[in-house]
């Protein structure tokens, strides 16, 4: 920056001031206050500063945001406008220095320095010695943790070599969380230059006008917690939350980039939805009309999504609106009773949209296009059915797994939590059947994170929100080191409750912090489509309690309490921790042992015979990196000590009618399985001999999968007539028993109903550690020589690129 530019600067900012009519008061007023001189210098040289530091903002943001300079002056003019002229007389010396100030100050945060960006730039260096354990990198690293799609994505164009597409995203990563924290950094930078420098007489302003500054980025009751008169002197006082709230109405009424609605976007197809470029280009506003009895904007849009943007905003705009008039007629003190009528200004109740359309044809004046606000809506009864119906739930049995995956991931969320902060937690669920008369009652009950009325509302009321795919979620999984993905990822899984019960009663209390919890609360639901009965609740500790009484047709209606204890252990094969069960004559704790001491002799079935040619190994998939736990069994063909593709058993030449058949009878090992093959004669209807060959199987592979303890109901090894297109099936070169629990973050991602894994790049990553393990247990298991001629025939065999990856590693 030269010399001559910051003069250039100068002088703009005292040709903003001198054309403001508040400046133009506060210049009269300071004419006769013994501090007038140092408030108008002081005001001259925040001006300058809040001027020159926005320039910062295009450095950083590019094309991303409009806050530059004349954002500042805008906003200082709509100030004007909004407070009638009897009333900007009225103020005092400090409250106009204030108006002034935050109209200058207020996105000053926007204007992050070149230092704390380059540190967020490292978040994506590969040098080992860089510092992560700065806090701006960390608190970045945090906040970038809120997305992990894009961070996905920025990782394959990196790998790809499509760096430029990396940087577009890094930077919109960037832009967003400078936009993010723009007000937090407005008042650390207010504290860092200009601490004890904002001053009226001896009282230092500084703190008051740091809180007016954030203020405008949070909710406007936030306003009532300012000083309605604060004493700066002998009968002089500033009115804090009639300052803070002219700000809010003036920087929302600068129709600017910042508040650009997502949807607009959505049509225009922009790949970031704050781009300033097509905002710029389709910008339809050019003409407005602000004063305290009105309010109208002017705007000929090209095309339904810049009309539709632009009332939405408006709609925003209304919502001020209604906030300021409460806030502003509801102030008062015991301090100046009665309280000044000035600052009771009436403000319009909304924005007039009459000057909204479309563009118009040159000529005939036609509008370009029919406005309509159509578009796609659910049907909330039929999407519901869809949901609960056998088209996702085929079982009504899952209405209890859900809730037992809700209550796992709760624990365990909950366990990390508490290992951050250094609190003791085991964590703990019970399930529980029980009668009370002639009702009959299922209940789920955790000590996890629990719920308060945000998360109700928000995610679990919500149907198809879940909070595990929600950017608070992500940051809070940064921050507490979570190795686990939670399974309750699709915000559906309540429905299935309504599958078994009419009637749903939850008593949760959400974990705050390491000593703060919130509020108890109960929630009773009488169908899936009743109002939520929510009231103060009795629970004592953080958790939540589940309770539904079930329906006179409910699935475990003639279950012994046997079969209701193995239909859960069968649902929960491996539990990431103790589970009690209760029913009415029996009480278990289910710790999974039975898992871990599971036989894979169960699996074999009628489909894996004894035979003399066929070696096993078996194996326990000892701790690895890749959250893989169980046990393995693989069949292999042997013929003398020797792995081979094919034993002959027997050969035999025979004569019928003068024709010679060669008989015979062979083993071969194929992709999952070892079949045996017969040839044998059989004479057709003409009385003719014929060769016909006969199959049988004997080692045929099967698996049981669980994520994260609960069994996934697939079959990844299906018979040709039962695969489908894009369904997950191993084809391996050798028939294998495994049972195992994917754990850790290395997860699988699973369909909505979670019957079934989705095929994508987690299972290829799965295939391949699977079988990368498998030969790790072959190679130490079997001699060198054995196992060299194995994978000469395993990879002769071989069709699956991942188990070829796999073995490629050795």
């Amino acid at each position: 920056m030269t010399n001559i530019n910051k003069d250039d600067w100068r002088q703009e900012t005292q040709s903003g001031l001198l054309n403001s009519e508040l400046y133009i008061e506060l210049q009269l007023k300071c004419s006769s206050d013994p501090s007038g001189k140092n408030v108008i210098n002081l005001v001259d040289e925040a001006a300058f500063y809040a001027y020159e530091r926005t320039k910062i903002i295009v450095q950083n943001m590019g094309e991303y945001t409009l806050h530059d300079g004349e954002h500042l002056f805008r906003v200082l003019k709509i100030m004007e406008k909004l407070i009638p002229a009897p009333t900007i007389r009225q103020l005092s010396v400090p409250e106009l220095m204030l108006l002034i100030l935050t109209s200058l100050f207020h996105d000053i945060g926007m204007a992050a320095s070149n230092i704390d960006v380059n540190i967020w730039k490292t978040l994506w260096d590969d040098d080992p010695l860089k510092d992560t354990s700065n806090d701006q990198y960390i608190q970045f690293k945090k906040y970038c943790s809120g997305f992990p799609s894009l961070l996905e994505e920025i990782a394959s164009f990196r790998k790809s070599g499509l760096d430029t597409k990396a940087d577009l995203l890094k930077k919109h990563l960037i832009s967003e969380y400078i936009r993010s924290t723009h007000a937090e950094r407005a008042v650390k930078i207010i504290e860092e230059d200009w601490n004890g420098k904002i001053r009226y007489r001896d009282i230092d302003l500084t703190n008051e006008f740091a809180q007016l500054c954030f203020s405008h980025n949070e909710d406007a009751a936030s306003l009532f917690e300012l000083d309605t008169s604060l004493l700066c002197g002998p009968t002089i006082y500033a009115c804090m939350p009639f300052i803070g709230m002219i700000l809010r109405l003036a920087d929302i009424l600068d129709f600017d980039a910042k508040r650009t609605p997502s949807v607009l976007f959505a049509h225009l197809a922009v790949r970031n939805p704050i781009s300033l470029k097509e905002w710029q280009k389709h910008r339809s506003i050019d003409a407005w009309d602000i004063s305290t009895s009105n309010i109208r904007f002017q705007a000929r849009c090209e095309h339904p999504a810049i009309e539709l943007a632009i009332r939405q905003f408006c709609d925003l705009i209304d919502r001020e609106l209604a906030a300021a008039n409460a806030i502003l007629n509801r102030l008062h003190d015991s301090i100046r009773n009665p309280f000044p009528e000035y600052y009771k200004i009436n403000l319009p109740l909304n924005v007039d949209r009459s000057k909204i359309g479309p563009l118009k044809k040159i000529g005939s004046g036609k509008p370009i296009y029919n406005f309509q606000e159509t578009k796609f809506t659910l049907n909330k009864t039929q999407v519901i059915d869809l949901l609960m119906g056998t088209k996702l739930y085929a079982n009504p049995e899952v209405a209890l797994r859900e809730l037992i995956q809700n209550s796992i991931d709760a624990c365990l969320v909950r366990q990390a939590m508490s290992k951050t902060w250094g609190n003791p937690f085991e964590p703990k669920i019970t399930i529980r059947f029980f009668n009370d008369g002639d009702d009959e009652f299922l209940e789920v009950n955790d000590n996890g994170t629990g719920m308060d009325i945000d998360i109700v509302n928000r995610f679990y009321s919500s149907v198809g929100t879940s909070y595990y795919k929600s950017p608070e979620f992500y940051e809070l999984k940064t921050e507490v080191n979570l190795d686990y993905t939670p399974i309750s990822r699709f915000g559906i899984g309540v429905l299935s409750c309504f599958m078994v019960s009419d009637f749903l009663k939850v008593n949760t209390k959400r974990l705050k912090g390491p000593y703060e919890s919130g509020d108890p609360l109960e929630i009773i639901l009488e169908g899936h489509d009743s109002i939520f009965w929510i009231r103060e609740g009795a629970i004592k500790e953080p958790g939540t309690q589940t309770q539904l009484i079930l329906r006179k047709n409910h699935p475990w209606k003639y279950y012994t309490d046997q079969k209701k204890i193995e239909s859960i252990t069968r649902i929960l094969p491996h539990p990431p921790f103790p589970i009690e069960i209760i029913t009415p004559t029996k009480t278990i704790i289910h710790t999974g042992e039975e898992f871990k001491n599971l036989n894979l002799n169960d699996l074999k079935g009628y489909s894996w015979k004894p035979d003399g040619n066929i070696k096993e190994v078996s194996f326990d998939f000892p701790d690895n990196e890749f959250g893989i736990h169980g046990k393995g069994l693989v069949a292999i063909l042997d013929n003398g000590g020797i792995p081979v593709k094919e034993v002959e058993l027997t050969s035999k030449e025979v004569n019928v009618d003068g024709v010679d058949f060669t008989l015979e009878r062979s083993i071969k090992i194929k992709i999952n399985e070892i079949e045996k093959v017969s040839k044998s004669i059989e004479i057709d209807e003409d009385g003719d001999a014929d060769l016909r060959d006969s199959t049988s199987r004997i080692a045929v592979s099967k698996a049981v999968i669980a994520l994260h303890g609960i069994e996934v109901p697939v079959n990844v090894f299906p018979s040709f007539w039962e695969a489908r297109s894009q369904q997950v099936q191993l084809n391996w070169p050798i028939p294998i028993l495994f049972i195992v629990d994917v754990t850790g973050i290395k997860d699988l991602n699973l369909n909505s109903a979670r019957t079934e894994i989705v095929y994508d790049e987690k299972w290829l990553n799965f295939e391949e550690n699977l079988a990368y393990l498998v030969c790790k247990e072959l190679s130490r298991q079997l001699n060198k020589t054995y196992w060299k001629k194995l994978k000469e025939i395993i990879l002769d065999i071989n069709s699956s690129p991942q188990f070829a990856a796999a073995i490629s590693r050795f």
